[in-house]
């Protein structure tokens, strides 16, 4: 074999190596970099913040990630997660419901969005960013109409359990999204509507031949976003003893950025729950190392969006081409 053949070779597998432990390397970099920087970063009370934090978005990143997979996108979930965290309060502490009752229409609210998007998209034909942008808009209004502007605080004890209650000095909300991400990478390995919807996302065309429902497994990805979304929002509610109209805004490009930073393809067909889930760990992680070193809001979105280009052309490398 020439040199040219031998350096080749080498190259190829430099690449294979890098793209297979990018995560985990820059992972290791990061609390690296954070924890020589602060000594506070590594403290138990600092990662217990982080695990909280990331416990809201990554419940929103699944949803995001199967959307993703079958070619599409949800731009919806972050306001999808301030209605339904409304709409649970509102009902809660303003109507007097029982609690288990609010949670259970608040779910249903997010599973009808998901539905919404669903049928525009297939039915309607329309495309899946602009479809869900717009519910995205219409959800921003009932938010305002809901909480007249303002914060709908909710003296209830069951109210503030999903969002507050902890195990063994773990939160609830953390073991809540460890248990999703368990059940969806499952979900997306062992179930035939999982490698549906790879199908779909890989070939859709070839998927109608194989005789897949191919409609009817993207309004359930979307009907699932919507659901994971609202449950999202009302953890946080939870957590914050009150619902407030101003969260969700940056969701939606957090859970592409996570999604994508883990391996999904934004041309659909591949991805999964555990790259998705370190995406998250990163993301917010980076946010949190960021905010305690001092830094600006605007200099904390340039870092999370130059990672998110990172992660892109990484992916756009052909191993088989050098």
């Amino acid at each position: 074999m020439n040199k040219t053949g031998l350096d080749g070779t080498t190259a190829r597998r430099v690449l294979f190596l890098l793209n297979k432990w990018m995560m985990l390397i820059i992972l290791a970099l990061t609390v690296i970099i954070f924890s020589s920087l602060s000594p506070y970063f590594l403290t138990l009370k600092n990662l217990y913040a982080v695990g909280l934090t990331i416990s809201v978005i990554g419940i929103v990143c699944i949803g995001q990630t199967l959307c993703i997979i079958t070619r599409g996108f949800d731009l919806s979930v972050g306001f999808t997660a301030a209605f339904c965290g409304i709409l649970v309060a509102f009902l809660t502490g303003k109507q007097g419901m029982p609690y288990a009752e609010s949670l259970f229409i608040g779910l249903l609210a997010g599973g009808l969005v998901g539905a919404i998007n669903g049928l525009l998209i297939t039915k309607g034909k329309i495309n899946a960013l602009i479809t869900t942008l717009a519910t995205g808009y219409m959800l921003s209004g009932g938010v305002i109409l809901l909480s007249k502007g303002y914060s709908i605080i909710v003296d209830n004890v069951n109210f503030i359990f999903l969002g507050t209650t902890k195990y063994y000095g773990i939160p609830l909300p953390l073991i809540i999204l460890i248990v999703l991400y368990i059940i969806f990478h499952l979900f997306l390995s062992n179930s035939i509507l999982g490698r549906h919807v790879f199908c779909i996302g890989g070939n859709p065309d070839a998927a109608k031949i194989a005789g897949i429902n191919v409609e009817k497994v993207q309004i359930i990805v979307y009907i699932i976003s919507g659901i994971l979304s609202a449950f999202a929002g009302i953890i946080l509610s939870s957590r914050m003893g009150a619902a407030q109209n101003s969260i969700g805004g940056s969701y939606a490009m957090e859970s592409i950025a996570a999604a994508v930073l883990g391996g999904t393809v934004l041309t659909g067909g591949e991805g999964k729950m555990s790259g998705t889930f370190l995406g998250v760990i990163i993301i917010g992680i980076l946010s949190n190392g960021l905010i305690m070193l001092g830094i600006d809001q605007a200099y904390r979105d340039i870092a999370t969006g130059m990672v998110l280009v990172l992660a892109v052309l990484l992916q756009n490398i052909n191993v088989r081409k050098i």
